[in-house]
């Protein structure tokens, strides 16, 4: 069980470093890349996972901590999902609006904010939440 829970651990830290990587790869234009949803995902079914060996085993388990973990992971989740869905749906207007363009000339390029970027610092924001809940909160 000790191997296990080792692993879920490693997994639940690389979803983490995803979405802090993740954010950091692109803050001079902010967005919700693809990686930091699943990361999300990651986090939150290797947390849940954790859990449920932390209450197999014989310690005592923090729920009030775990709860509040919970409700911040199912936030960044929440975030990543609709930045993403935010995102997908500004570069398939773009690639429309690139290719009703024509091919005719050079066309004009405009600099627009990504509509994800709110949902990005949300996303990097509650996460690091969550970790210093996770190391702060006994």
């Amino acid at each position: 069980m000790e191997i296990l829970r080792e692993v879920l651990l490693t997994l639940h830290l690389i979803g983490m470093a995803i979405i802090v990587g993740g954010y950091f790869t692109v803050i001079r234009s902010p967005r919700v890349l693809p990686g930091m949803l699943h990361a999300s995902y990651l986090q939150l079914v290797t947390g849940l996972l954790l859990v449920g060996l932390a209450e197999m085993g014989d310690g005592q388990v923090n729920h009030m901590k775990i709860g509040i973990k919970l409700i911040v992971a199912i936030l960044v989740t929440v975030f990543a999902f609709i930045g993403n869905r935010q995102q997908k749906r500004f570069t398939a207007e773009l690639e429309a609006g690139s290719a009703s363009a024509g091919s005719g000339g050079a066309g004009i390029v405009t600099a627009t904010k990504n509509p994800s970027a709110t949902m990005a610092h949300l996303t990097f924001a509650f996460a690091i939440l969550n970790v210093l809940v996770a190391v702060f909160v006994r």
